[in-house]
């Protein structure tokens, strides 16, 4: 059963993730909605379904234009991991 509440947009865009361990990766977006994301990444390197990570939109080291943000380990597949964003009230 879908449990979406908004539209999935693909779009491919290339995103920088850090656990709170430190360790990041460069990965790359599948698609995207206004509560979350799916990025490409193999199982072996994938998070803990229920693990907090922060994401930002890769760029130019130093550029600030685009906030970064936090989101859940959602769902897992063999081809990459689904994200919800965490709200900040």
């Amino acid at each position: 059963m879908e449990q979406r509440q908004s539209p999935r947009r693909p779009v491919r865009l290339e995103i920088q993730i850090t656990y709170p361990t430190g360790e990041s990766h460069h990965v790359f977006s599948r698609d995207i909605s206004d509560g979350g994301i799916f990025l490409m990444l193999d199982k072996a390197s994938q998070p803990l379904i229920g693990e907090l990570i922060y994401l930002e939109i890769a760029g130019d080291p130093g550029d600030e234009t685009l906030p970064g943000t936090e989101a859940i380990v959602v769902h897992q597949t063999p081809e990459g991991m689904g994200l919800a964003f965490i709200e900040i009230k």
